[in-house]
């Protein structure tokens, strides 16, 4: 998906896991961070309704480029989300988002997932472009 904002317009929201619940609709809070993202890091996601938690391990950060996580979905689901991102020339960014879920539940769960997250990466990008704007009019 592309978009207006900078990747480090978009690392300001992806690097803080405090920050995920404003673009993942099922996280109502994330537990264990201590500000910014760290590979290895093992945080604890608080769903959204039901208040379920959701194990969640960082796998790699790269500042403004790269963000791998786990995320411990249901027992016999795991799914890993990697976001990607492309700084283009002109300005702006490409966001891809790329799903892999593994497990015995795995077939059954991918295509939910799959959507889920198509979901969770226009929202996040509608917000960083928010960000995007708000620079705009201060500069």
């Amino acid at each position: 998906m592309r978009t207006s904002a900078s990747a480090g317009q978009i690392w300001s929201v992806l690097g803080e896991p405090g920050r995920w619940p404003e673009h993942e609709l099922f996280l109502r809070r994330v537990i264990g961070s201590s500000g910014t993202v760290h590979p290895g890091e093992h945080l604890l996601g608080v769903g959204r309704g039901l208040g379920v938690r959701i194990p969640l391990d960082v796998v790699e950060a790269v500042t403004d480029r790269r963000l791998v996580v786990r995320v411990h979905a249901a027992p016999g689901i795991v799914e890993e989300l990697t976001y990607e991102l492309t700084p283009l020339v002109r300005g702006g960014c490409d966001l891809a988002v790329s799903v892999v879920v593994e497990g015995l539940f795995a077939r059954g769960a991918a295509l939910p997932l799959w959507l889920a997250s198509g979901l969770t990466v226009r929202v996040l990008a509608h917000r960083v472009e928010g960000i995007a704007r708000a620079a705009r009019k201060v500069a």
